[in-house]
């Protein structure tokens, strides 16, 4: 099979999780040692921004790069923002914080839009985002207009530093019960559907990739 990249029609299903590790049926998805991700990281500046799960990215990462060490912002540790940085290969991993009941700085709530405007964008900036779960509580018009915000943004970054990476990461669909015969709305299936939908439109109008 050809390298997984951005592009790719997805069939359904589109693979499946055997011990922890996706094996997918249209692209050759390749795993990392701790040393690999090091290496792969190298010079890069990562933006991680958006909800619970991409600082679980943020959070995997500090796990797992050798010599990847958080910086302290006097932030809540589950609200960010965060920021973690490997001095030897200038490896800085900031992320934006999600709309969350915490007590908290008004100047750190960021705008996943306003966060890519500020970025200047370059061979080794990787830009990272997901807008999902945190939006299911709104009605759809509002998640539009919200994607149709950062899709402007995106297309602005790319236009002044073409060369810079730009990741969708999709939203956890699992759904999780919270009582005898209730669900927790964040994973209502419709709703997650229509999310999810709406996602996969802003890719397709920005060509980018969408894990």
């Amino acid at each position: 099979m050809e390298r997984c990249r951005s592009g790719l029609t997805t069939p359904v299903p589109a693979g499946f999780y055997l011990k922890d590790v996706w094996k997918s049926f249209i692209c050759n998805t390749q795993q990392f040692n701790s040393t690999q991700m090091g290496n792969c990281l190298k010079n890069k500046m990562i933006y991680l921004l958006g909800d619970s799960t991409t600082r679980q990215w943020f959070e995997y990462l500090e796990r797992n790069v050798p010599g990847l060490t958080r910086m302290d912002l006097h932030t809540p540790r589950t609200g960010g923002p965060l920021m973690a940085v490997e001095l030897k290969n200038n490896h800085w991993k900031p992320r934006g914080v999600p709309l969350r009941f915490y007590k908290m700085l008004i100047n750190d709530l960021h705008h996943i839009a306003n966060d890519i405007d500020e970025i200047a964008g370059d061979p080794h900036a990787v830009v990272v985002f997901t807008i999902f779960a945190h939006r299911v509580f709104h009605p759809i018009t509002f998640y539009i207009h919200e994607v149709a915000k950062i899709r402007q943004s995106v297309v602005a970054l790319l236009s002044r530093a073409p060369q810079t990476t730009v990741i969708i990461k999709s939203g956890n669909t699992a759904g999780r019960k919270r009582g005898p015969d209730t669900y927790c709305i964040t994973e209502s299936s419709y709703k997650l559907f229509l999310v999810h939908l709406q996602q996969i439109e802003a890719e397709g109008e920005m060509g980018l990739g969408y894990p």
